[in-house]
This record gives C-alpha cells, sequence and structure tokens, in this order.
C-alpha cells in the first residue's frame, strides 16, 4: 500500500503542483475516513468530517497561492482547521468523554496532512518535483525493508535496513532523473528512517487487524516525509526558490 501511494505521489508531483494537490487531498481523505477508527475515537463522525474539511482547506490554500514560497496561506488554513475542532467538541452532545484525546489526536491529524501540502511548493520545479520522487521513494522503500521484520534475526537490524533502502532508492531516483545524488541521499535516509519510526510506532494498535487502519497508516508513513524534502531543498536547493 505504501509503495502504491508512492507511486501516484510521484507521478502526481512530475506532472504538476495542481495534479499533486489532488492526489495529496485523496491521501487526506483516506486519512480523514480511517483516523477515529485507527485510534478508536469518540464521535468518529465528527472527527472525520473536521479532517474532510481542514484537508481540502490546506491543500486549496497550496495551490491558492501563486507566489514563492507558496505556503503564506496554510498557517491560516490550519488555524481555521484546528477551530473547528474545538467547535466540534462544543457541539458534541454525547458527554464529551475523552476530550483531550480526541482533540489531541485530530491536531496530530491535521499536522500529518500538513506535513504533506509541504510537497506541493516543490513541484513547481523540475528539481523540486524530482526531490519530491525520492523522498517518497524512500519511504516506500523502507517499507519494503519492514517485510523483513518477518524473520526474528532480522529484526534488530530493521532500523539501519530501512536508511539504507530509503537512501539506495534515492539515490536511484537521482540518478535516473539526472539530478546530483548525494544531496537526495540525505532525503531518502532521514525519509526512510522517519516512515520506518512512523510505522514503528502505529503498527502496535488493536485496530491494525483490520484493512482501514492499515491503509490509514501507509498514508501517514507518506504524509510525515513532507517536511524533510521541504527542509533539504530549503537549505541545499536554491533553485526550487523556496526561500
Amino acid at each position: 500500500m505504501v509503495c502504491c501511494a508512492s507511486a501516484l505521489v510521484s507521478v502526481s508531483a512530475l506532472a504538476s503542483p495542481v495534479v499533486l494537490a489532488l492526489a495529496l487531498w485523496i491521501a487526506g481523505s483516506v486519512l480523514s475516513w480511517g483516523w477515529a477508527g485507527m485510534l478508536a475515537l469518540p464521535s468518529p463522525r465528527g472527527t472525520s468530517l473536521v479532517l474532510y474539511a481542514g484537508s481540502l482547506a490546506l491543500v486549496v490554500s497550496a495551490v491558492a497561492d501563486a507566489a514563492p514560497p507558496w505556503l503564506t496561506w496554510v498557517p491560516g488554513a490550519l488555524a481555521v482547521a484546528i477551530t473547528g475542532a474545538f467547535v466540534h467538541q462544543l457541539l458534541r452532545v454525547d458527554g464529551r468523554p475523552r476530550i483531550v484525546e480526541s482533540i489531541s489526536s485530530v491536531a496530530l491529524g491535521l499536522g500529518l496532512l500538513t506535513c504533506g501540502v509541504l510537497l506541493v511548493p516543490l513541484a513547481q520545479t523540475p528539481q523540486g518535483a524530482a526531490l519530491v520522487v525520492a523522498t517518497v521513494t524512500g519511504a516506500a522503500a523502507s517499507a519494503l525493508s519492514d517485510t523483513l521484520g518477518r524473520w526474528r534475526p532480522l529484526r534488530p537490524w530493521l532500523v539501519p535496513l530501512a536508511l539504507a533502502a530509503g537512501g539506495g532508492a534515492a539515490v536511484l531516483v537521482a540518478l535516473l532523473l539526472g539530478e546530483q545524488w548525494s544531496i537526495f541521499l540525505l532525503a531518502g535516509v532521514v525519509a526512510g528512517a522517519v516512515s520506518h519510526a512512523l510505522r514503528s510506532v502505529q503498527q502496535p494498535l488493536p485496530t491494525m487487524a483490520h484493512p482501514r487502519p492499515r491503509l490509514v497508516m501507509a498514508v501517514c508513513s507518506l504524509l510525515v516525509t513532507g517536511p524533510i524534502a521541504y527542509a533539504v531543498a530549503l537549505a541545499l536547493l536554491p533553485a526550487t526558490s523556496l526561500a
């Protein structure tokens, strides 16, 4: 599932920022659809509605901005979405059990959606789009290396294997697209590590016995790599015009 989502995001990034935003909105819709069930939150319908609206607001805010750094409206969209999470709690009629857990979980979901939106500005330039491809491919490669955990002797080595797989996949993308492989190596290694860490945190949840939470986990392990690609581009790829 991670590899399929990575392929969708990669092709969308190479197409245009608008297509990438559409792909990220689909990913956000998947997260909104299954987030409450994965965490067994109270008031799942209201939680899903807040996340749906928040994902749409975040994606539209990134696409609507026509000048660098293409993220001017994103903080406002996130603030409105967080406000909506609190309004949802005020409108609950079930006695508001586990209110702190509910609000913090929705805020975490909106944070993951915001991480994914950071990929949209990168698609404005060919080099930035290539970095998006390398980053999400690194995350997908780390997911493949996680399957080696089926063999007990390899379980202690899953973290270094995730780093190596992520870095190797990113270097391969850089060579195929004619980009500087050392910078892409950094993005791939960190993306592989962060993606593996998120799956390691979510995997023990009891709800992972069901397919919907596993799909949400796959989407989250890609969205979380957005800040990595953005930070690498901002620091090491001035041609992406993020500054």
